[in-house]
């Protein structure tokens, strides 16, 4: 498990890079923010103080999109390509069209189907991030180096599996539950991530990952049941133990985004003795193997994953299923990150504004 100095090292690393561009769904609160936040404060160096409103910091370049509902297929391809356009013709500042890493972190929905038949929470946990990843691919794909995307839900969690069950599409009527829309979820991801690893060996690598215990509007939301919410009033002074702190999760998750989690074939080998650049492990236990199972802090798993259950022909029934769904209250912040900036721009600050719908 990578310890909090190797992580903040890597990330501090960033800004020596080429500029960034970065795609956060769901980015306005709760994790999402967090992760905006960091990748914000991580280029504070490279510019004034931060202040968390585009005007004190004329020199940065933040867009933000609006999606009605990001549980449906159609909006997905809406904004994907809004983006894409934006992206072709009014490219952020400081290089070509591309996105270096994308979160599609949307989540947090009461449980319904939505008008293109798919139950809301495992389309906002699994089918509508994989479209967003589908649909943006060619932005990914522009990256001179490989890009990141970056999943945040119960990555390295694996829920027990009888024999025969396979737990792919919507848990069935009589078994729905949080946990066994977390296994389905957490089940088609790692094996959709592994084809996607493959197919675009070299170019994009793949992580999900379990964030840990993190305080955030999600156990307010009226989407959990009542019992939840009580609960957690109740049980949060215990679990603040237990805890992952906003800082520290933010800080995670940027560095997801760094060598340590290569694209598959880009590198094969431990490169240093420090631990900064130890590669990880993939999901199939392959050493920089592109499609990666987190931990809360980044840790990799120490045997394949759904070692017991797995089979050669299983990533191709998730993905040949996964296909058929994605074929038919959120916000997307879209930024690029330059250290060059800030070197011609006095003024220049990485800026996040964080408003709600109201």
């Amino acid at each position: 498990m990578p310890n909090l100095q190797t992580i903040r090292a890597a990330i501090q690393e960033l800004p020596e890079d080429a500029p960034l561009v970065v795609a956060l769904f769901g980015g306005t609160t709760g994790i999402g923010s967090y992760i905006a936040r960091t990748w914000a404060t991580t280029f504070t160096k490279h510019g004034p103080k931060l202040r968390f409103c585009r005007e004190s910091s004329p020199g940065s370049d933040w867009r933000f999109i609006q999606a009605a509902e990001l549980s449906l297929m159609s909006e997905v391809d809406k904004v994907s390509q809004d983006i894409i356009q934006q992206e072709e013709h009014m490219p952020l500042p400081g290089g070509a069209a591309k996105l270096d890493a994308l979160y599609p972190n949307q989540a947090q929905s009461h449980f319904k189907i939505t008008s293109e038949g798919v139950d809301t929470q495992i389309s906002l946990l699994y089918y509508s991030r994989m479209r967003l990843i589908q649909t943006l691919s060619p932005l990914l794909l522009a990256c001179t180096m490989p890009a990141h995307a970056i999943s945040v839900f119960a990555g390295n969690m694996e829920d027990s599996i009888k024999r025969g069950e396979l737990p792919i599409s919507t848990p069935l009527m009589g078994k729905y539950s949080l946990n066994s829309v977390r296994k389905h979820t957490t089940f088609m991801k790692t094996f959709f991530f592994e084809e996607l690893a493959e197919k675009h060996a070299r170019k994009i690598s793949l992580i999900h990952i379990y964030p840990g215990l993190v305080d955030g509007p999600t156990f307010y939301s009226d989407a959990n049941p009542l019992w939840v919410r009580i609960a957690w009033r109740v049980l949060k002074p215990l679990a603040s133990w237990y805890m992952t702190s906003p800082e520290v999760c933010g800080q995670v998750m940027v560095f997801l985004a760094t060598n340590r989690y290569p694209a598959k074939g880009t590198m094969t080998e431990r490169i240093g003795a420090s631990p900064k650049y130890v590669l990880a492990f993939s999901s199939q236990i392959e050493l920089g193997g592109g499609s990666y199972a987190g931990g809360q802090r980044g840790d990799e798993i120490k045997s394949a994953s759904w070692a017991k259950v797995r089979k050669q022909d299983t990533g191709k029934k998730i993905c040949d299923h996964t296909m058929k769904v994605l074929v038919p209250e959120s916000y997307i912040s879209y930024f690029r990150v330059d250290h060059t900036m800030a070197d011609s721009m006095p003024g220049f600050a990485v800026a996040l504004r964080l408003f709600d719908e109201g």
